[in-house]
Order: C-alpha cells, then structure tokens, then sequence
C-alpha cells in the first residue's frame, strides 16, 4: 500500500508522536510504501529509513490560527495520490482517523468546564468533530472513548474500531537490580512506595494521590512535569519529586503501585507501561486502561475509594505483580500496529473480495 501518515508533529516526546513513529517503521517493515506528513521532524527521525516526509505548513500566530492553519493544510495529503490517508489530531482529508485523544468535548466537559468561554475552545471541539465524523474507520484506544466519541459527536460505533495502543514489553520490564537502586537514592527504604506519573499535575490528581499515600503512610515519588512545581513543592513538602524524565522506564520499577487519579484519560499509557514494569496501577473510572487491567478493584474515585483500590493493589502482592506483567505482554505495541496494518487492507478491499483478516478487537 501507499500510505499517507499526518499529524503536526513527527517526534517521540507525547503518546500519540511516539505512536505515529512506531506505527510508519511497523507499516515501512511490512513493505509499505510510507509518507509522513508534519510541520516538526526531530532532527534525528529525518533520515528515518523508508520514510517519505512532506512539509505541512503551520502558522505560528497564536493558537487559534495554528489550529486553522493545521486544518487546512492537512489536506495536501488527500490529494498525494496515496491509497490512503490516516490522520492524528485535529487533520482533515483522511479515510482513517486516530482518536487518540477520545473525544475532546469529553475532555473539555470533565477538565475545563467553563471551556464555553473560551472562543479556542469551540474551535478545538469543532476541528475534533469534523476529523472525527468526515472519517470513514476512527480508531479508538479504549471503548469509554469510542462512547465519547458517539455520545459527544454522534459518530457511529459501527464506525469505529477498538484498538489498545500496546507497550514496548522490552522498554518497560521489572528490573530487581534497577528497583533496590532507585529506592536506595529516594531514601524510601524497603517498604512499599507510591508513585504518580504525569504532565499537569492538577488534571492527573496529584493532590487526591498524596492524600491516598499519606491516608496509608506510604511514600510517593512525583514524575513529570507541571508549570506550577514551585508551588506544588511547597503545597506538598513530603512528596519526592524527581522532575520530568524521557526514560520512564528507569523509574517505574522502582514503584509498588502507581496511582493516577485523573479526571479524564481515553487510555492511559503510563498505566500499561507500569504494568509492563510488574507495578500495579490504580486509577479512576474516566481512565479508559482500566479496561486492560488484570483483576477489577484496583478502580475507585475520591480518595476514600483510591485508597481502599491502592490498600487492594498492596495486598495483592507479588503474584498481582506478576500477573500485570503477563497482561502487558499479551498488549505489544506490534499487535496495535497489525490491527492498523490489517483495518487499512479492510478499508482498501472490496465486500465482496475482502479475506476474514480482522474481526472485532480481542
């Protein structure tokens, strides 16, 4: 096949870039044709092997008008004369759509709630929409978002395909000797340590996370990144915050249990990821990995409820562990990218000539 991948960005700092990457060398492996549409290459992916890349052009005059620009722009892919186009983010002119995101009406109503006074806001949700509804397939990451995707844009869930993003099992593992030297430089000693990993620490619920480990006792060990960290430092003054890391996979062995309270989470990532690490997760209802978890009751909301998911995750100990680490590996990320690989085969073959090489999502 002739492929056309398109999002702003071709770079492997974000969920969604990380995947695009992945999915162009999988796709490029299996003999297809690749071509990459962006704005942003990183330097060293620009002589990635067998990629094709194509200038989009964005214009840096604000948001608004970098969304619009990215809109229109897009569109040059559709007529590359490629068999077909897959966007990412908010593109146009594409047969197959990746949702990575869910539905960002959904993340504008449980995130930003006064989103309506924000004229940005409209624009986000109108672009999302339209990607969403002008596709002929979206991918989805997880069945909460494929709902959000039809209850916020009334997309229908015929036209939608569930697919897990997978986990790279050789990036994220357990590493015993890796574990007793972190917690060696936290100074947490031997006991179960806490862990919270994320970008906006507000969104995630860094604050519901440090009630649940002071309620237990335990230590919790900060990863990532928020514009306000001074303030957060001073807010939670026994909190261990090790600052933001392009190598979360030489951290999260260290954990226990990693507790993510976020208000809303079409799939998140670092849930797999820690689990990959054999740490257990435990999050809220609006994180749609829970639905790739290996035991229920690891899910609760307030921090009554997380605390009582996270005493659970403790007391399952080490065969928990291993038993998210062995659902993990039933998640590599070459599954999520065959899945892709054999929906654009689907799309391209007529009814009546098309082989039985997919069925629905396991």
């Amino acid at each position: 096949m002739n492929l056309a991948l398109v999002h702003r960005r071709f770079t492997e700092h974000g969920g969604t870039e990380r995947f695009l990457v992945g999915l162009a060398r999988f796709l490029h492996g299996r003999g297809h044709a690749v071509h990459v549409y962006c704005d942003e290459i990183r330097p060293d992916l620009k002589d990635e092997p067998g990629l094709t890349f194509h200038r989009i052009r964005v214009m840096r005059l604000g948001m608004t008008v970098k969304l619009l620009s990215l809109w229109w722009s897009s569109g040059r892919a559709a007529k590359g004369g490629h068999d077909l186009v897959m966007g990412f983010g908010r593109t146009r002119g594409h047969t197959l759509w990746r949702a990575g995101g869910g539905a960002h009406a959904a993340y504008l109503q449980r995130c930003r709630p006064w989103w309506r006074l924000d004229p940005t806001a409209w624009i986000e949700r109108a672009l999302d929409r339209a990607a969403a509804l002008s596709a002929a397939r979206v991918i989805s990451p997880s069945a909460m978002a494929a709902q959000d995707l039809h209850e916020h844009y009334g997309l229908p869930l015929d036209r939608v395909r569930v697919v897990p993003n997978g986990v790279d099992t050789e990036r994220f593992r357990p590493d015993p000797q890796l574990r007793a030297q972190l917690r060696a430089a936290w100074g947490v000693g031997e006991g179960p340590v806490l862990g919270f990993l994320g970008t906006g620490f507000a969104r995630k619920g860094l604050a519901q996370a440090a009630a649940v480990a002071e309620g237990l006792g335990l230590p919790l060990v900060v990863i990532g990144h928020d514009s306000q960290l001074p303030r957060w430092r001073r807010r939670l003054p026994n909190v261990h915050f090790l600052g933001p890391s392009n190598a979360p996979e030489r951290l999260l062995p260290g954990l226990d249990v990693l507790i993510l309270p976020t208000q809303y989470e079409p799939y998140g990532n670092v849930c797999v990821e820690a689990m990959a690490c054999g740490v257990v997760p435990v999050t809220t209802p609006q994180n749609g990995a829970t639905e790739v978890f290996p035991v229920e009751g690891l899910v609760g909301e307030g921090v009554a409820g997380l605390m009582a998911a996270a005493r659970r995750a403790l007391d399952g100990g080490e065969p928990l562990r291993l038993a998210c680490r062995e659902r993990a590996l039933s998640l590599p990320r070459e599954r999520a990218f065959a899945e892709i690989e054999r929906l654009m085969l689907e799309l391209l073959t007529p009814p009546d000539h098309r082989p039985n090489l997919l069925g629905d999502p396991r």
